[in-house]
């Protein structure tokens, strides 16, 4: 009867042996291959330069950094600037005054991974709002044959999502957009600097 039960034992022992074994080293090679493969975070900063052309004249430049770590797995680095402009909501004059508040300012998002050659593959959204100045307003007030009102804003609104590969220290005009009421042009650079 020992005999017996010892047997059993040995067999079983015999039997499972390989396959412990096999489930131990694919343990193993399963911690030791994300370990071999992730990619360390390289630190970046990111400027973004809006420029205001009329023809070639520069008339305004509003320039905004973002840091950025390249193949950060955790969420994407964000700038939040501007600011809540009032805007009259009623239309009779008898009736009480009622605002609803518009977020106008410069929204941004970028996410960088580290690319072959030493470059960098960077996204980027950018959202810019503006409001017109009365006398844009008087000189748009009828382009293209569109009544504007100069008793509410009007605003100007550009996006844009641009995909870049890009080296550390390279700087690259990513958009450049035609203000439809004023004519301006917009151009949008991007310089990328590597963070020692």
């Amino acid at each position: 009867m020992k005999k017996t039960i010892l047997t059993v034992v040995l067999s079983i022992v015999v039997l499972a042996a390989p396959r412990l074994w096999a489930q131990e080293k694919a343990k193993s090679s399963d911690v030791a291959k994300p370990a071999e493969t992730e990619k360390t975070m390289t630190p970046l900063r990111v400027q973004v330069v809006f420029s205001e052309y009329d023809a070639e004249k520069k008339v305004s430049s509003s320039p905004y950094t973002l840091l950025v770590n390249a193949d950060d797995k955790g969420p994407q680095a964000s700038v939040r600037m501007g600011l809540r402009v009032p805007v009259e909501m009623t239309s009779s004059s008898s009736a009480a005054k009622q605002f609803q508040y518009m977020d106008i300012g410069t929204n941004m998002d970028g996410h960088a991974e580290k690319a072959d050659g030493g470059r960098f593959l960077l996204k980027l959204n950018v959202e810019k709002s503006s409001l017109y100045t009365q006398g844009e307003r008087q000189k748009a007030g009828t382009s293209g044959g569109n009544e504007i009102s100069s008793a509410q804003p009007v605003v100007q609104q550009f996006r844009s999502q641009v995909n870049l590969l890009i080296r550390d220290g390279q700087t690259i005009q990513s958009t450049v957009a035609t203000d439809p009421v004023t004519g301006h042009t917009l151009r949008v650079d991007v310089t990328l600097n590597a963070i020692k």
